[in-house]
C-alpha cells in the first residue's frame, strides 16, 4: 500500500508541474499579445501623425472639407490684392496695414460641409500659418468671411484668410496652413502666385 500511495503522489506532483507550466505559457502568450497590440497602436498613431505632418492639397476634419487656393501678397500701397489673374481685393476687406517688415498674405480657401447636418466653425481659432521664416505658427490677421459661423448640409463658402508675415527667404521651408478642428490636426499646402513682392513700407 505504501508503494501504491507513493506512485500516486508522484503522478500528482507531475500533473501539478505540468499545470503550472501550462499556466505560465498562457501568461506569456497573453503578455505577448498585449505587447503586440500596444506596438500596433503606437505604430498606427505614428503613421497618422506623419500623415498629418505632411501638407496636403485638401483635408476633411469635423465634417468640413478645406481646400486652399493659390495665395498672393497684398499690395498695401493701393490696398488691392494683386493675384496676377485679374482679381483684386477691395480695400474695405483689407483693414489696417502690416507692421515693420511684414507683408500681408491672402490665402483663398473653400470650406464645404460634406455631411447631412449643419456644421459650425471658427476660422480664427482653427487656422494658423506655418513654415517660411516663422518660428511658431502665426494666427490670422483677418478674413473676409464676416461673421459666418456655420454651414448648412452640402453647402460651401469661399473667402480669404489674411496673415501678416515677413516674406520667406530663399531656403525657408514652404508655407502651409495648420488646421486644428475637433481634436484633430492637418497641414494644408499653400501654393503661391507670382514672384516675391518688393517691400513698400516707408516708400
Amino acid at each position: 500500500m505504501a508503494r501504491i500511495f507513493s506512485g500516486r503522489r508522484h503522478q500528482g506532483s507531475a500533473a501539478a508541474r505540468t499545470g503550472a507550466v501550462v499556466r505560465a505559457l498562457c501568461v506569456v502568450v497573453v503578455v505577448a499579445a498585449v505587447a503586440l497590440a500596444a506596438a500596433g497602436t503606437v505604430l498606427l498613431r505614428e503613421r497618422q501623425a506623419q500623415a498629418a505632418a505632411k501638407p496636403t492639397a485638401s483635408a476633411t476634419l469635423g465634417g468640413l472639407k478645406a481646400a486652399p487656393g493659390r495665395a498672393g501678397w497684398a499690395a498695401m500701397a493701393n490696398h488691392d490684392m494683386d493675384m496676377k489673374n485679374g482679381y483684386q481685393m477691395p480695400s474695405a476687406m483689407m483693414p489696417g496695414a502690416p507692421e515693420g517688415d511684414e507683408m500681408r498674405l491672402g490665402v483663398p480657401i473653400t470650406l464645404t460641409n460634406t455631411t447631412g447636418k449643419t456644421r459650425t466653425f471658427d476660422l480664427g481659432r482653427e487656422f494658423r500659418l506655418g513654415g517660411g521664416g516663422l518660428k511658431t505658427p502665426r494666427t490670422m490677421h483677418s478674413d473676409n468671411l464676416g461673421q459666418l459661423p456655420r454651414l448648412n448640409p452640402g453647402s460651401a463658402v469661399q473667402g480669404f484668410l489674411y496673415f501678416d508675415i515677413k516674406v520667406p527667404a530663399e531656403g525657408d521651408p514652404p508655407l502651409h496652413l495648420l488646421w486644428q478642428r475637433d481634436g484633430d490636426e492637418q497641414r494644408l499646402t499653400v501654393r503661391m502666385i507670382g514672384s516675391k513682392p518688393a517691400h513698400e513700407h516707408g516708400s
